[in-house]
């Protein structure tokens, strides 16, 4: 069950990803070609990672406290 306290988490997020979006857009309309080309091949290289971090992340907060000490042992 949400709670007040996740939608205005949710919602806090929500402005800083617009803020940070409108700050993106104004960079891309004065970013030349090559500089374009630069950064795309760049986010396509880093996306992969990013999944898979962010993967990641979702199955370890998913495993129970004990089961991923276990994981971290040798």
């Amino acid at each position: 069950m949400a709670t007040n306290n996740d939608y205005s988490r949710s919602s806090f997020l929500m402005e800083q990803y617009q803020h940070e979006m409108d700050i993106i857009t104004a960079a891309l309309q004065e970013e030349s070609q090559d500089e374009r080309a630069e950064r795309l091949s760049l986010v396509q290289c880093s996306w992969s990672l990013s999944c898979a971090c962010l993967q990641g992340e979702l199955e370890v907060t998913e495993i129970p406290a004990y089961a991923s000490v276990a994981f971290a042992r040798p």
